[in-house]
């Protein structure tokens, strides 16, 4: 993380605390406190979705640090007319993530693990079926890349953020019932596209 800050993000006039948008502007003036007050905000926020990507704490942690870097190295470049700031920073770190599960480095720690000693049970090894898993994120994150932008902002703030509807119409500024409705055909669409990798069987029985 940037070193904070002595001094503390500038309240409104009505003593609130300062939005989403005040902060950004902060930043943009240097104001390293603003930072700190955005990651208090939505550092929970990043780091389960960073858990759920990468599927290891560590990582995640890595994620968290290297996504609000980002945020302020990249402070200039936020348009909020493309999404509000919670969904630019679950980009950025959406995309840190997927770096990082793509890296030569994390790529040989997978190796190293899945070709280190074993116990004479494989199946009992804490490892074992991580490649597999590993596999299984990535399908799911493919299937989610098939939705609409609505409909995968609307699962990803669910599943990754742990968010309820409610709250997440309230993130989005968005009717609860658009929500409920975009929410139940994007699990939908992820139930047919993800339907030969859960049940291959059913699937061949279909198709015959």
């Amino acid at each position: 993380m940037v070193a904070a800050s002595s001094s503390r993000p500038h309240r409104g006039t009505d003593g609130e605390e300062p939005s989403d948008l005040d902060l950004i502007r902060e930043m943009r003036l240097g104001a390293e406190a603003a930072l700190e007050a955005l990651y208090r905000r939505y550092g929970g926020l990043v780091y389960t979705l960073a858990l759920r990507i990468v599927g290891d704490p560590e990582l995640a942690r890595e994620v968290l640090q290297d996504t609000f870097l980002s945020t302020w190295e990249g402070r200039e470049a936020y348009d909020p007319s493309r999404g509000r700031v919670p969904w630019w920073l679950m980009g950025i770190a959406r995309n840190r993530a997927i770096d990082l599960l793509r890296s030569r480095s994390h790529q040989a720690r997978l190796r190293e693990r899945h070709d280190g000693p074993s116990p004479s049970n494989p199946a009992a090894s804490p490892l074992a079926g991580a490649p597999s898993e590993v596999a299984l994120r990535a399908v799911v994150r493919q299937a989610l890349a098939l939705l609409s932008i609505p409909q995968r902002q609307a699962v990803e703030l669910a599943y990754y953020g742990g968010l309820t509807q409610s709250e997440i119409a309230q993130q989005l500024g968005e009717p609860l019932g658009t929500v409920k409705s975009r929410t139940r055909e994007a699990m939908e669409r992820l139930r047919r596209l993800l339907a030969p990798l859960m049940d291959p069987k059913r699937t061949e029985r279909e198709r015959d």
